[in-house]
């Protein structure tokens, strides 16, 4: 039975509406899914780009005693360690003059800029420079080169994914078009703008509202997943983001801090005893530095073991603690030897009495296996600005007063005095 021209036109109308609409709606999902990804590489590149900044400034401080003591050895060990990061392609480290001091691997790189300091990127890599500095002095610098490609791999997954998820909803949307009239193209310009709005807004905590349990439904829960796993992307993100900014500072910390007793090292105190002094000599306060080095701690060591020297640097260390204020440093400055910082002393006579009970609360009986430890403390002391208003100059001459206690007797304190050998 032939077909009559009349019931033709209605299925005609229908599909031409239903490919109409479905254009309509796959090029907006398609632009929006574009745009999503081109916001998303951008602000990944960024973040990726802030990170690796961050991770070289950290690395440029690791490396600063290497460099200072022309350690390759050590700026070896401590690029191949970093060269485990995953997307690092190579590192160099320069000396100021240019000379390479040592790379990971042998082949680097070249520099994109001559800057001292910069960080730049391209589709494809990104390349950070910063100066290395000891002491406020730069002694070199550290280029480190990374690739996107992880990046890139990763943002082709996220597209392969957007685009299942818009064929599946494009197909249920076929489905239903050709059933409904104009008014139920309403569902599908909302999910639209809703796309829009997330692409120019940034904000993927917005949900589609599922009005009916058909097919413009299941495309609003597709949709509504799709930002779901985009908004918990970007919280992992941020979360790893986090994690990667507290183990840089935990990193600082155990860089700054003596792992037997707890201590501020040498490290630390190389670097605050410059400000402590600047400071004082500028604020026109009186700074007190104490140099401690304990008696017969080798004899402990030789006649009870390591052990138990080890013991004692622990208890002498909460011992001299516990006669501070809070405002008081103390440092280890490696071996048996202890700095304390004593800021905004308002009479010299007051630094000489904490030293002395500093060396009393050494020479209070302290028993260990079983037998008593001949442990006591000579401590040299000097001031600034009234000896020096400059760092070494000061820590030299609070060395030197130790060391006049010492032939003085050891167990004692002296303050600096000019002209004493």
């Amino acid at each position: 039975m032939p077909v009559k021209p009349s019931s033709l036109r209605p299925l005609s109308l229908v599909r031409r509406l239903t490919r109409l609409n479905l254009l309509i709606l796959a090029g907006t999902i398609f632009s929006t899914v574009l745009l999503l990804a081109a916001v998303t590489w951008h602000s990944a590149r960024e973040r990726h780009l802030a990170e690796a900044a961050v991770n070289t400034e950290q690395l440029a401080l690791n490396l600063a005693a290497s460099l200072v003591f022309l350690d390759k050895a050590a700026a070896a060990a401590e690029l191949q360690t970093y060269a485990q990061r995953q997307d690092v392609l190579d590192l160099a480290v320069y000396q100021p003059d240019m000379q390479l001091f040592a790379s990971q691997p042998e082949k680097v790189s070249r520099l994109w800029l001559q800057a001292d300091s910069y960080q730049q990127l391209d589709w494809l890599q990104l390349q950070v420079r910063r100066p290395i500095r000891f002491k406020a002095e730069t002694v070199g610098s550290v280029v480190v080169t990374e690739s996107l490609a992880g990046l890139q791999q990763a943002l082709l997954s996220l597209l392969l994914l957007f685009g299942l998820i818009v064929i599946l909803a494009l197909f249920a949307a076929s489905r239903v078009l050709h059933l409904v009239q104009r008014k139920a193209l309403a569902p599908v310009v909302e999910l639209a703008e809703l796309a829009d709005y997330a692409a120019r807004k940034q904000d993927y905590s917005i949900r589609g509202t599922v009005r009916r349990r058909d097919e413009v439904g299941r495309l609003t829960e597709r949709l509504n997943e799709l930002f779901k796993r985009i908004e918990i992307w970007q919280q992992d993100l941020q979360q790893q983001l986090q994690q990667q900014q507290q183990a840089r500072q935990q990193l600082d910390k155990l860089a700054h801090s003596d792992h037997l007793t707890g201590l501020a090292n040498r490290l630390y105190f190389e670097t605050e005893l410059p400000r402590a002094v600047a400071y004082a000599a500028t604020e026109q306060q009186t700074l007190a530095l104490l140099f401690i080095d304990l008696d017969n701690f080798k004899t402990v060591n030789d006649r009870w073991g390591h052990d138990a020297g080890d013991e004692v640097l622990q208890i002498v260390a909460k011992r001299m603690q516990s006669q501070l204020r809070q405002t008081d440093r103390l440092f280890r400055l490696g071996g048996d030897e202890f700095a304390v910082l004593l800021t905004d002393i308002v009479q010299p006579e007051w630094a000489m009495q904490l030293a002395e009970r500093l060396i009393q609360s050494v020479r209070e009986p302290m028993w260990l296996k079983n037998s008593l430890m001949p442990v006591g403390a000579t401590v040299g002391l000097a001031f600034c600005p009234q000896d020096s208003t400059e760092a070494v100059m000061l820590l030299q001459q609070a060395d030197q007063a130790m060391y006049q206690a010492k032939r003085a007797g050891k167990n004692t304190c002296r303050r600096f005095t000019d002209g004493e050998d």
